[in-house]
């Protein structure tokens, strides 16, 4: 008689799960569509593509809602900068390749080790294929793997400084810079 009610407990406890998983589910749709993706139909500005000697790392795309780029107020507007992976990078890779990003563009060592440790958390390991995308809208930065949120960031000066790598005219690739703000290579 034990073994029937441990195995009528044990049905219970799935079926409450079960239950609880099938109410909980409109509740968890309703909150993954409440992240905005309204960046999916925004206008392209431009793309390009990151090549290191024969590897091709990545190609970019660019995104406003109006496909306009403006130079001197990128950092104000709503952008997505949308990267779409050719390799596998690790996260350590990542957020290392990032971090001499930084320096190039001459941000304190303090404040790159601040920053990537707000990125750190989220950020995941790369595979070939996976897509990353960085939004920005009223100057709060929104991490996306595909179409999975995976982190925000609420500092303005990071958004912009993550932004800085691909858009400043102090870039390191500013071939790759053209092509996403939407001017010919030779330009």
């Amino acid at each position: 008689m034990g073994s029937v009610y441990s195995g009528c407990g044990l049905f219970l406890r799935f079926l409450c799960l079960t239950l609880a998983l099938i109410i909980s589910q409109p509740l968890f749709s309703a909150e993954s569509s409440s992240l905005d993706h309204s960046w999916e139909s925004w206008k392209p500005v431009g793309s390009s593509s990151l090549w290191w000697g024969l590897w091709h790392i990545y190609d970019a795309r660019l995104f406003t809602p109006d496909g306009q780029y403006n130079e001197n107020q990128w950092f104000e507007s709503s952008v997505a900068l949308v990267i779409d992976y050719k390799r596998n990078i690790k996260k350590k890779s990542l957020l290392s390749a990032t971090d001499d990003q930084w320096r190039h563009l001459n941000y304190s060592k303090a404040l790159r080790r601040h920053w990537l440790a707000i990125l750190s958390p989220f950020w995941p390991d790369i595979k070939k294929g996976d897509q990353l995308v960085f939004v920005i809208e009223d100057e709060k930065g929104k991490f996306y793997f595909g179409h999975q949120f995976i982190g925000q960031v609420d500092d303005p000066a990071l958004s912009r400084a993550f932004l800085e790598i691909w858009l400043s005219e102090n870039t390191a690739y500013p071939k790759l810079r053209k092509g996403l703000i939407g001017l010919a290579a030779d330009d």
